[in-house]
């Protein structure tokens, strides 16, 4: 069983609705090296976060409408998504999410690890990824 689970952007879409846990995406393409490269690293990062992090991945040739939503250039893409919480008072219309980060390229797994800790559990910003 994929610890990482393929989407449509229907299924995404839903998602993004329901905030058990904060949501990492890979939009890929199955003719893109970096994205076959990184697969694995993407996978094995899904398996240690099991539980705390939802991996999922996007085809961006199958579903074109919801990557052009999404504003993928390059490929892969990773998309740090979060519940977005509105400051207090504020009225909101349901949850939304929050971009934590956007990264193009292909990560290792301790990169893709680091960066789920530091976006959504507060741990140290990874060397590298700095301003």
């Amino acid at each position: 069983e994929k610890f990482a689970k393929e989407v449509t952007g229907e299924e995404l879409e839903i998602m993004l609705t329901e905030w058990d846990q904060p949501l990492l995406l890979d939009a890929y393409a199955t003719w893109c090296g970096p994205c076959l490269l990184m697969a694995p690293h993407f996978e094995e990062a899904a398996k240690e976060l099991q539980g705390k992090v939802r991996f999922v991945k996007l085809d961006t040739d199958k579903e074109p409408e919801m990557a052009a939503r999404l504003n993928i250039m390059g490929l892969p893409t990773l998309m740090f998504l979060d519940e977005h919480k509105p400051e207090d008072g504020a009225v909101s219309g349901g949850p939304t999410a929050a971009l934590k980060n956007k990264i193009e390229g292909a990560l290792t797994k301790k990169s893709i690890v680091e960066l789920c800790n530091y976006h959504f559990f507060d741990g140290p910003m990874p060397q590298g990824f700095g301003n």
